[in-house]
């Protein structure tokens, strides 16, 4: 093996990882003199990390490629950064390739430079990292949203990760001047009705309130740190994105298509945020979501706000039951409202958003959302659905619209809703 040529053993190495590199440095004199040579290394470098110069992951100098790659591959805030990307990459490529082409190759040292001295503040180590390997979404990517949102009423939201060209640019139009050196904004929904921002000082991620135009109110999203190292101080839009990619990869948030477009929805879609009862066949399931835009954190009288989310569909009846529906249609609705285990509200009423939805076995889930304010940071929704069982007759187009109840109709019955929560979450998004 001695006897091979150094030219075609650098060929070889050149083909394989650096790890592969670094053990063949290990075989005899003559492989760790071509394994060491800086030009193996620069291509290591470039290929595995976002490095085009001989700096660590902090922008100190190194003095050899070599070195540049082992300070890279052993800071525990680059491998965090990079398996946070990777996991949000994978995400998006297996379930919304839309989504996965729209994010941005990393951003250069000299982008970031430019964006720090535009906004006249210096980004914390992490938050430079996160831009090194993704700058954010690209600018035409205008109905995908990574962050997701949700929509009831008249009410829309889906956020947007900011390239560093965009956080410059809004950051100016919305920011005022004195705010701007400390604050700066990092995601944004499309119709410009939530903002979070990037603190740069403590590093952490806050999201604006209903009172964000009036006193600048925000909430943090991200919670204390106990405690951290030096290098991993000031990481909390990095951790705000590593729960978010926890959440997508444990099918929390999921892609849900509604009339034709397709989104990430904030919705929980697992327990025990999102509870599920099935009665006599008809399941209904129900999670909630905090709207911190329409929020008002220091004042008493329903300051916090919650939009639910109820799906509801015609399950194939069980072997053997006695009491299956081939089909049903909704009548009333019956909701228990509590804050902190005490119930402040209980509603009855005619169908849901005026709607009377008919359901039958093999339909998708019939969807509806609405809110709700609530005075304490924690509470809860249960009660039930009245449905009508209905005797089978071809469905006509007013059966799911918000036309009325159908005459041909069998005994009603109460299909139970199971309580499910409605809070402010620790990450908030």
């Amino acid at each position: 093996m001695e006897q091979l040529p150094g030219a075609l053993l650098q060929e070889v190495l050149a083909k394989v990882s650096a790890t592969d590199c670094a053990r063949a440095a290990c075989v005899a004199r003559l492989w760790k003199q071509v394994a060491h040579q800086e030009a193996l290394w620069e291509a290591h470098c470039c290929a595995d990390f976002p490095v085009t110069r001989q700096l660590d992951p902090f922008n100190r100098p190194c003095f050899t490629w070599k070195e540049t790659y082992e300070k890279w591959k052993v800071s525990r805030l680059v491998q965090r950064s990079k398996l946070c990307w990777d996991s949000l990459r994978t995400w998006t490529a297996n379930n919304f390739k839309e989504l996965a082409s729209s994010l941005a190759p990393g951003a250069t040292l000299e982008e970031l430079d430019e964006a720090e001295s535009t906004l006249k503040c210096k980004f914390p180590p992490a938050v430079r990292l996160l831009y090194r390997f993704c700058n954010g979404q690209r600018g035409e990517a205008r109905d995908v949203g990574l962050i997701g949102g949700y929509s009831f009423s008249h009410h829309f939201v889906n956020v947007h990760l900011l390239s560093l060209r965009q956080v410059v640019n809004l950051t100016d139009r919305i920011l005022p001047p004195l705010t701007r050196n400390r604050r700066i904004i990092i995601a944004a929904s499309i119709n410009l009705n939530k903002f979070f921002f990037l603190d740069c000082e403590d590093g952490n991620v806050y999201v604006g309130t209903r009172n964000l135009p009036v006193d600048g109110e925000m909430m943090v999203c991200v919670p204390e740190q106990a405690s951290a190292s030096e290098e991993e101080s000031q990481d909390g839009m990095l951790r705000w994105l590593e729960n978010y990619a926890h959440c997508l990869q444990s099918g929390m948030f999921q892609v849900r298509t509604e009339q034709g477009s397709r989104s990430i929805s904030l919705y929980p879609d697992t327990e025990p945020y999102c509870t599920t009862a099935v009665t006599r066949g008809v399941q209904v399931r129900c999670s909630g979501v905090f709207v911190p835009e329409l929020s008002r954190v220091e004042e008493m009288d329903d300051s916090y706000w919650f939009s639910y989310s109820v799906r509801m569909r015609l399950l194939d009846p069980a072997p053997g039951q006695t009491d299956a529906l081939t089909t049903c249609q909704l009548s009333d609705r019956h909701w228990v409202i509590r804050a902190n285990d005490t119930v402040v509200a209980e509603v009855r009423g005619r169908g849901v958003i005026g709607m009377y939805p008919l359901l039958e076995i093999g339909d998708e889930e019939f969807v509806y959302e609405s809110c709700t304010g609530l005075r304490a940071k924690k509470g809860s929704i249960d009660g039930d659905f009245t449905f009508i069982n209905r005797f089978y007759s071809p469905r006509s187009p007013q059966d799911s619209g918000a036309g009325h109840v159908s005459s041909s109709r069998g005994p009603p019955f109460q299909a139970n809703v199971a309580r499910f929560p409605l809070e402010v979450p620790q990450y908030i998004y």
